[in-house]
């Protein structure tokens, strides 16, 4: 447990990680200008979908948006060739005895269109959705759904069908993520001061103007247009980064899917204000549903808080030694998120830390922009350089400015892959 100490948010009293924590955020998040072109790009295949001489035409009920984007949680890829994706479900309106293989083929057949059109030879079907890939690695993922129930609002099947499978394996599968996106905004805890105080130091990065509308239920807007965000959306979108960062070197290997991160992150009590107490307390309910699971020898199970039949772990752990490594990952993470909040680390230090957890780009641009805003505030008077990297109000008297620092106990890496990044 981190230690609790009131302060304003991101503002001078903040500890010197909590700032760390923040700048790497912004840092990882998609900017503005790649959100306006991930919108523009959403209402672009909802209108090829649609048109004259699809397989799809008039028959799409509803377009909505899935996934990171939903809960404005999107962040960049590692590497700058990777891209991003975006979740978008069409909900179809076809028979519920539709074979998932033909529902698949259909949408399919309905973005790639013929030879010279828009997407051609860009789309490839998957076993739940179809992709589209765009040559600056982008993707967009449609997945295709039919309501269940009119009564209950877009609770729907999609469908499973591996390509090169019989189709005595595919199956349908039931899914609201409608209903879990609502859920995760309306409920995700909310600080005022918080919030503007994260929305002003993303508008200091990136000051992009965001597009805004769409002719379906539109893509959340980006922080520096809606108002910022909560500490529980910031802190998941850095776990996922984290995660990110690990898996990279794991071949052939399935990641924790995000959306189970996220359904525990809503259910997690956050108190709003800090991004590291948001951080300490999901990753510990974390880990603790995934060693109870290990202790009693089964595997996770996380399911829709808003849809019970709906699982976020159906494909993820596929068996208790996948379900271990991320528990090692989880526990190695709350021993560096304790260190960096220490307060016992000088900048370098600290650098190192954040490659380990988050990535090398980000690390070193973070440290570099901190290390000179404190050097200016040094000329100005405003504050000067503590030894461990902090920073005292130019009120601190010069003896305490340059006491040697205390000596430091050994920082444990062990275990950690090392990134190297270009983002």
């Amino acid at each position: 447990m981190l230690n609790s100490t009131f302060f304003t948010p991101l503002g001078p009293e903040a500890p010197v990680g909590e700032i760390l924590l923040a700048e790497t955020a912004i840092r990882i998040e998609l900017p503005p200008s790649l959100h306006r072109l991930a919108v523009d790009r959403y209402g672009s295949i909802i209108r090829h979908i649609e048109r004259e001489g699809s397989p799809l035409h008039d028959l799409v009920v509803w377009f909505y948006p899935q996934g990171s984007m939903a809960i404005r949680a999107t962040i960049k890829a590692r590497r700058r060739d990777d891209g991003f994706d975006i979740d978008i479900v069409a909900e179809l309106d076809l028979p519920k005895d539709t074979p998932p293989s033909v529902a698949l083929d259909m949408l399919f057949d309905a973005i790639n269109g013929e030879e010279g059109s828009r997407y051609y030879g860009m789309v490839e079907r998957q076993t739940r959705c179809v992709t589209v890939y765009f040559a600056d690695g982008m993707h967009i993922d449609v997945t295709p759904s039919i309501l269940l129930d009119v009564s209950d609002e877009r609770k729907s099947q999609i469908f499973h069908a591996k390509p090169e499978e019989p189709a005595n394996k595919h199956f349908v599968k039931t899914m609201n993520s409608w209903a879990f996106c609502d859920h995760f905004n309306a409920v995700t805890p909310t600080d005022l001061d918080f919030i503007e105080a994260y929305r002003k130091r993303v508008q200091i990065r990136d000051r992009g103007v965001v597009a805004k509308d769409a002719d379906v239920k539109p893509v959340p807007g980006h922080a520096t247009d809606e108002g910022g965000k909560s500490a529980t959306v910031v802190a998941h979108q850095l776990l996922k980064r984290n995660r990110n960062v690990l898996y990279q070197d794991r071949k052939d290997c399935r990641m924790p899917p995000s959306v189970m991160m996220a359904a525990i992150a809503v259910q997690t009590p956050v108190s709003g204000g800090s991004i590291s107490e948001a951080l300490d307390a999901i990753s510990a309910a974390m880990l603790n549903k995934l060693e109870e699971a290990d202790r009693n020898e089964r595997l996770i199970n996380v399911a829709n808080p808003m849809c019970p039949e709906d699982s976020f772990t159906d494909r993820w752990p596929e068996n208790l030694e996948a379900q271990a490594v991320y528990i090692r990952d989880l526990c190695l993470f709350r021993r560096q998120l304790q260190q960096l909040m220490s307060g016992t680390l000088d900048l370098e230090e600290q650098r190192i830390l954040l490659a380990e957890m988050f990535g090398e780009g980000p690390a070193e641009r973070v440290i570099k922009d901190y290390a000179e805003s404190i050097g200016i505030a040094v000329q100005t008077g405003r504050r000067r350089n503590l030894p461990s990297g902090r920073v005292a109000p130019a009120s601190l008297s010069a003896a305490a400015v340059s006491a040697p620092a205390v000596a430091r106990p050994h920082t444990f890496y062990g275990g950690v892959w090392r990134v190297d990044e270009n983002d």
